[in-house]
């Protein structure tokens, strides 16, 4: 992955550079809170290419769950034990 974007101290988008039918990107973004704490946000973007592209995405769309669900949990997890520091 390369840094595509990088907005300190709430946005980085990354930029995928394995061989796919299409571009993609992941978003991780952070958002101060009302009452102080963070809300965090992560987001996958596909831009398919053709028929391979859009084939491509709904056959791997059943373990985005998984893979980012516990990518979320990672990350969170990690900040809120950086916090309690």
């Amino acid at each position: 992955m390369a840094v595509e974007r990088l907005e300190r101290p709430r946005m980085l988008r990354l930029r995928a550079e394995m061989k796919v039918p299409g571009r993609a990107w992941l978003e991780l973004c952070v958002e101060p809170t009302a009452d102080g704490g963070a809300l965090y946000r992560q987001r996958a973007v596909f831009e398919p290419h053709g028929l391979a592209g859009q084939a491509y995405w709904k056959g791997i769309a059943p373990f985005h769950g998984v893979v980012f669900g516990g990518m979320a949990r990672n990350i969170t997890g990690a900040a809120e034990r950086a916090a309690a520091c």
